[in-house]
């Protein structure tokens, strides 16, 4: 009888994938950046996102249609990412989209975005791209926020003594959000910011501006930026011989960031989601089995381990589809509605809970503050 039962489980199983084969897909728009400058974070994105595509439609597809994924490379570029949008929007058949890593794209297609009324997940890092959430109904984030992962980097800073910091950003939409935000809030953790240095994206070599940080008192130094500026400044900054901490976003949770970075990486800090540390988790952790379930099925289908950016596409592709299943239908404004009405979502990156005034979604604990050791991440103590 149970093999009976067995056969038949996987009869249904087989015909609820054949079902979902058969029928029109549910279309999801991506515009993740595959070239440009930004192609460290949109090539892992996409393929995170891919592979949620195929697990949902191994499970039967939403409400017995299959999913289909259609991304447009925007080339890290915000004029190539509006074109790349309007593309999408005017095939009429995509539902939802999920948004660049770019912030400077990100914030490039909101007009548009919100005049064509479609869902978007943006995987953009900036707090400012869904604010305020009032004017900004469908643009909503899947990644962990500027003010959510500095929070947890300055709580870390107030542990260890530190109230004097110096900071480095990058003049990119990304750079400058963090800048603002990180001037806003560090009074509040008793911590005075007593130099501010700035360098362009496609900048080389930051030697000047950390010779006039190296000259201050700042007990730490912060790196706020995307991409091969980050570790140039990292190898800059050893260079000069600056030893007090150095702390970086959350976007140098990045396996390029420590090949381009080298030996210079080993003893910085940086927030990050819990994607490299599952091993140090808590048994309790509603994150740990998603994580590691994840982590497996993404080495088994692309050869390598995923990068935390994997994550936050492959989060963005699964609460659409979670906020799809609910709605019912692939109209836009259900969608949309269902996303803000998401509650306790369990993700790779983070645990999400939107609502009217909060599209941000991922929340504080989701967050861990990493540090590098022989080339690899690891908890910070």
């Amino acid at each position: 009888m149970k093999s009976l039962r067995t056969q038949l489980t996987v009869l249904l199983l087989t015909l609820g994938v054949a079902t979902a084969q058969a029928a029109d897909p549910v279309k999801i728009g991506g515009l993740l950046e595959t070239s440009g400058p930004v192609a460290s974070l949109g090539q892992p994105g996409l393929e995170g996102a891919m592979l949620a595509v195929e697990q949902i439609n191994k499970s039967g597809g939403i409400n017995g249609r299959p999913v289909e994924f259609v991304n447009v490379n925007t080339e890290s570029d915000n004029t190539r990412a509006v074109t790349a949008v309007k593309r999408l929007i005017g095939q009429g058949d995509i539902a939802a989209l999920v948004g660049p890593m770019n912030s400077g794209s990100s914030f490039a297609i909101i007009d548009t975005v919100q005049r064509a009324a479609i869902p978007m997940i943006s995987n953009g890092g900036s707090r400012n791209i869904v604010l305020p959430a009032e004017e900004k109904k469908w643009i909503f984030l899947a990644p962990l926020t500027d003010v959510l992962v500095q929070g947890v980097m300055m709580g870390d800073m107030k542990k260890r003594g530190i109230t004097r910091i110096a900071l480095l950003n990058a003049d990119s939409p990304f750079g400058t959000s963090g800048r603002e935000q990180l001037e806003k809030n560090a009074a509040s953790y008793g911590i005075t910011i007593v130099s501010q240095q700035s360098f362009g994206n496609a900048d080389q070599d930051m030697t000047p501006q950390l010779t006039k940080i190296r000259g201050t008192d700042a007990q730490a130094v912060v790196v706020w930026a995307t991409g091969p500026g980050q570790a140039i400044a990292v190898k800059n900054a050893r260079q000069l011989g600056i030893d007090v901490p150095l702390y970086l976003s959350h976007a140098a949770n990045d396996f390029n960031f420590l090949r381009l970075a080298g030996p210079a990486a080993d003893g910085i800090f940086i927030p990050s989601s819990k994607i490299y540390v599952t091993d140090a988790l808590a048994a309790a952790d509603p994150q740990k089995p998603v994580i590691e379930t994840f982590v497996k099925d993404y080495e088994a289908k692309y050869g390598k381990p995923p990068a935390t950016f994997a994550g936050n596409a492959y989060d963005s592709v699964m609460m659409l589809a979670a906020a799809m299943k609910k709605a019912g239908v692939t109209d836009r404004a259900a969608i949309r509605d269902a996303i803000e009405g998401l509650k306790d979502h369990v993700g790779v990156t983070a645990v999400y809970s939107y609502g009217p005034a909060d599209h941000f979604g991922a929340k504080g604990d989701s967050v861990v503050m990493l540090t590098v050791k022989d080339g690899k991440f690891t908890l910070a103590r």
